[in-house]
Formats: C-alpha cells, structure tokens, sequence
C-alpha cells in the first residue's frame, strides 16, 4: 500500500482500487452504491498512487463546473495514474475552457441530435442483421455478438474508419482505457492506434469522404485548420468514446431487463415507453470515470487539495447519491433529475446524442424480434473495471 499524504486526514482515507476492488469486479454498481453508503463523499484512497474519489453528484457538479481549479489537461501515466500531459493530446478532453470551447465547436454540428437522424435507418438495418445471426439459435453472448459490433461498426463508418478490423480495435481501446496495464503498454497502445489514425486522416487529407473526420479536417479552429497532431488528438478520441460506452452501457441495459421479465414485458406493450427507460437504465448503469488535477490548494466542500492532487470523478457512483435521486437502487420510470452519466459542466459528453438514437433503435427492434430472455443461469456475466465499466461477456437465453 502507498503512503498517505500529510494533508489528508484519516477519516477521509477508504481503501478502494478503482481497477482490481473484489466486490467492483463481482458487480460494478453493486459497488458504486456500497461507496455512497460507507465511504466520504470525498475520499482519499491509497491504491494505484493515491488519488481522491468524489461520489456524489452536487460534489462533482461543482467540481466540472470549475476548470480553472481543477483541470482536466493531463496523460495517462504509469497504474493508470493521470499526471500533467506532455506533448499528445486528446482532444478536446484534455483541454480547459476557453481552449476547449474551440476545439468541441467543430463537434457539436456533425453530433447535433439533427444531423444524426439520418443515421436511424442504417442502425435499424445493422442491429436486424445482428439480430438475423442469433435469433434461431435461441442463445448468444449478447456481448461479442451484438454490443460489440454494433455501435463499433456504426461509429467506425461514421468516423470514416476501417470498418474490417472491430476485434483488433476493440482489444486497443480496451487496453488504452484499463486501469491494470502498465506503463509501457498504454504508451504502445496508444502508439499503434495513432498510427491506425494517421493513416485514415492522410487518406482524407487526399480525398475527403462523407465522415467525421473529413468534415474535422475542414474545421475552423481558432482561426486555423486542424494540424495534423490537432487531427489525431480528435480521433483518438472519438476511437475510444466510440468504441467503449455504448457498448458497456447496452450490456448492462441488456443485463438489467434479462433480470426483469415484467419490464421486458411492459416495454414491449407499449415502445413508447422506450426514451424514459432508457433514460433510467443510463443512470443505474453508468460507465465512465473522470479525473481531474488540482491547479492549485484548494478546500472543496471542507476537504483541503493540494496543487497537483488527482481526483476522480465516479459519475457511476453519484447516480447512487440518495440527495439526488429518491430510492437509487430501484428503476422508477418518469425520473425527473438528470442523470450523471454524461458528465456535466463543459465537458459533457459530446456523443450523447449518437448513444441515445443507438440505443432506442437497438431496443425496439431487439423487444420486437427476441422472445423473452433471461442470463444463462450456467454462465454469469463478468465484469471489469478502471475508467469505465464495464461487462466482457453476457450470456442470454430464449428458448
């Protein structure tokens, strides 16, 4: 175990590694409820390096919704400790206000809610084609079969990437977002996706096609077009936002609704229905985490921080906050109160509205097409933790 700073005081210390926690990796949000019930709303853990963890939600509002103290520019280090970035960049993540304003504006018009809708035809088609392989069967890991290739593929055609290689970029941004890879091995991951990357922006900085990075590459920032180190701090980005949450974050919808028969039934009554729970499975089953350094001390909701301090925000764990959200554990259709999956404050998730028209179309068509269906009483879900949440297999059954 590391040792302890002299400013943190021993009530705030709470023994609890993001990545290898037994009760996490038996169930995450099991975990992140147990961190709302037993530990401080802002606590100092001693793993990986020591950071502090910050689990509830008007905590980590107000944290978001000050960049200037606590900064969101750093690099993943060694133990998946963040430190202060040197030279690459993702982009915007890494960024605070007003720099990050200007490198997102390129992303807010291409991910509106409006230029998406185009998409829902091809979602359709593609997640009928999964459907179409598993269907007769009567089984499948709904994991590798359909989470993975389904938002994976869409995402890399929207991006204007190499649709022919899911298993490989999946295995990638799997290892870039672990929390358990050293050191050597993030920075090689993150090597061979740049060089992947590079690849398709030189291609399109030859010929422009009709995708994301394409229209990126025709941006305006700060008055310049997007460098090519600008360029590959974008697509780094988007590879890993599009290749991990939707993909989590529809397994463990999937896991939810195997457990509830009642509510498979009732959703597929009335599709209708659909927007608000889907609204409320996001909220039970967050998936990322972020983190944030310090600028400089700072006494944050009576905790003093050091300059230099990284603090975590488990946005899975404040959607457990009872402050904010009567009755946490239960689904409750019709919640009013905003959930933090999403993040808050300027660093909001930019793919939100991508995530959102995925998973409405995968549920209507997967509520209309497969029988009821429950987890494989022979093959429980596993689980993994780190930055996001997230399941590495989920065996269902309908027969």
């Amino acid at each position: 175990m590391d040792t302890i700073p002299a400013h943190v005081p021993p009530e705030l210390v709470y023994d609890y590694d993001n990545a290898r926690d037994p009760r996490m990796l038996e169930d995450p949000h099991a975990r992140m409820r147990s961190l709302i019930l037993e530990a401080p709303p802002l606590f100092f853990s001693p793993c990986n390096g020591g950071q502090w963890f910050a689990t509830r939600k008007k905590l980590i509002m107000d944290i978001t919704m000050n960049p200037a103290v606590y900064s969101n520019v750093f690099r993943l280090a060694p133990e998946g400790q963040p430190e202060p970035e040197q030279g690459f960049r993702m982009l915007p993540i890494m960024t605070d206000p007003p720099e990050h304003t200007a490198y997102r504006a390129p992303l807010n018009q291409p991910l509106s809610a409006k230029s998406l809708a185009g998409l829902e035809a091809a979602i359709r088609a593609m997640t009928n084609e999964l459907i179409d392989q598993v269907l007769d069967a009567g089984r499948c890991d709904f994991f590798s079969d359909i989470a993975e290739p389904l938002p994976v593929t869409l995402f890399m055609k929207l991006a204007g990437m190499p649709t022919d290689r899911l298993v490989e970029f999946r295995h990638l941004a799997t290892q870039a977002t672990s929390a358990t890879v050293d050191h050597e091995t993030r920075s090689a991951t993150f090597k061979q996706i740049a060089g992947i990357l590079a690849e398709t922006i030189k291609s399109r900085q030859e010929k422009r096609e009709e995708d994301l990075i394409s229209r990126l590459l025709d941006a305006t920032i700060q008055g310049h077009p997007p460098t090519f180190q600008e360029m590959l701090g974008y697509s780094v980005t988007l590879f890993l936002g599009g290749l991990e949450t939707v993909v989590n974050a529809l397994s463990f919808g999937v896991r939810h609704l195997a457990r509830d028969q009642e509510l498979q039934a009732k959703l597929r009554a009335d599709p209708s229905l659909l927007p608000g729970a889907i609204e409320e499975l996001l909220r039970l089953y967050g998936i990322a985490s972020t983190p944030r350094r310090l600028t400089r001390d700072e006494v944050c909701h009576g905790v003093q921080l050091k300059q230099g301090d990284m603090v975590l925000l488990l946005l899975p764990a404040a959607n457990y906050d009872d402050t904010a959200f009567p009755n946490p554990e239960q689904f409750i259709l019709g919640r009013t109160e905003p959930h933090m999956t999403f993040n808050t404050g300027p660093h909001r998730c930019v793919g939100l509205n991508l995530a959102r028209l995925e998973m409405k179309v995968f549920y209507q068509e997967w509520l209309k097409r497969i029988p009821p269906f429950r987890l494989d009483p022979q093959a429980p879900p596993r689980f993994m933790g780190g930055f996001n949440l997230a399941i590495t297999t989920l065996p269902l059954l309908w027969k």
